[in-house]
């Protein structure tokens, strides 16, 4: 498979290419605002890299959210018009999901992942996930105090979890008030197009049943604190 990844719904922005059993070319850089300046070239540079052309790949694979919504916005357009130009499928994935696949399997033994992305104003973006990578319940958004009734709500009881992403922080010292049990993953506290890309590949994704991609938001621009 030959798969181009993209990723700029976070502070940063990334793009990688699969091909054959491996990313062969890739890119980061944090954005700091600037994705819809500096996606496109990007994708130009790791393609050239590659030494892939658009008409070769067989899928696209672009964040959909949840993150920045401009973010989202830039790239959900930039990989739909691409895959439009090129006649190529396009999939989405989440950015909690995204997180979810980059721990490595010793930090995630035994353990359920939290997949959490700092969403300001003391809320945050999150699904739990089991080891093995399935979804355990919807992903969410919640004010941090009331993460743990969130999590009991999605698991039945709060297991012992490994945080990952730029929530984790947030999460922990919640956690830390009511004694819960969790270790902190090493990995990128963002998405990275490198681990979609291998995440996309790994899976086997049938392109025979590729869906419509949509963003992901969780919640309106501009709204008050959830409860």
């Amino acid at each position: 498979m030959k798969l181009l990844a993209l990723d700029a719904a976070t502070t940063a922005c990334s793009v990688a290419c699969w091909s054959g059993d491996s990313v062969i070319a890739g890119r980061e850089e944090f954005a700091s605002r600037r994705q819809a300046e500096i996606l496109m070239p990007m994708v130009k540079t790791v393609m050239g890299e590659a030494d892939l052309d658009f008409a070769s790949l067989d899928l696209i694979a672009v964040t959909n959210g949840p993150g920045s919504f401009t973010g989202v916005r830039i790239g959900l357009a930039t990989a739909r018009g691409l895959a439009l130009a090129s006649n190529v499928p396009l999939v989405g994935i989440t950015t909690l999901e995204a997180l979810a696949a980059a721990p490595t399997p010793d930090e995630r033994r035994g353990r359920v992942i939290f997949a959490t992305l700092d969403a300001r104003r003391d809320q945050l973006y999150g699904q739990l996930f089991q080891e093995d990578g399935e979804a355990v319940g919807a992903p969410f958004a919640s004010a941090s105090k009331s993460l743990p009734d969130r999590l009991t709500q999605a698991s039945g009881q709060i297991p012992p979890l490994l945080l990952v992403g730029s929530g984790a922080d947030i999460a922990a010292k919640t956690l830390d008030n009511c004694g819960q049990d969790y270790l902190k993953s090493a990995s990128p506290p963002h998405p990275q197009a490198a681990t979609i890309a291998t995440h996309i590949a790994g899976r086997g994704h049938d392109i025979a049943v590729v869906e419509p991609v949509a963003p992901l938001y969780l919640r309106d621009p501009g709204v008050g604190p959830i409860k």
